[in-house]
């Protein structure tokens, strides 16, 4: 996915920031949304290839985005972020269309896993 854009949607910048910046360093296109408000803004200009979806967000649950999301761009990819690691696996029994799931707090490492296990869902579609 190197090269791809990627959306972080997370109410907290300091995450969007650092996430961003580690994006950018391994060759993605990073942008950031705060809010749901302005994630449907950006998704009405910008297809992404990817989202960072946080799940708790100041105007409501980022879960609730995917169907959204999907109608934009189908084959966008979701990757749900939270500090909640139960509401994680509740949500990833109950919603179709998630990719992966990260619990809060993250390193670079647990990027690079999603991001592997992404590119290696992508290809076994195809």
């Amino acid at each position: 996915m190197k090269g791809k854009r990627i959306l972080i949607l997370d109410d907290e910048k300091e995450i969007c920031f650092l996430l961003s910046a580690l994006l950018k360093q391994m060759g993605y296109i990073p942008d950031q949304a705060f809010t749901i408000e302005e994630a449907l803004s950006k998704f009405e200009r910008n297809a992404y290839d990817l989202i960072f979806l946080d799940l708790n967000l100041p105007d409501g649950l980022g879960y609730h985005l995917v169907p959204v999301i999907k109608k934009y761009n189908q084959n966008s990819k979701i990757i749900m972020i939270s500090a909640h690691d139960g509401m994680l696996k509740q949500i990833q029994s109950e919603i179709k269309g998630i990719d992966y799931f990260i619990d809060k707090p993250f390193n670079r490492e647990k990027i690079s896993e999603a991001l592997t296990k992404i590119d290696m869902l992508k290809y076994s579609t195809n």
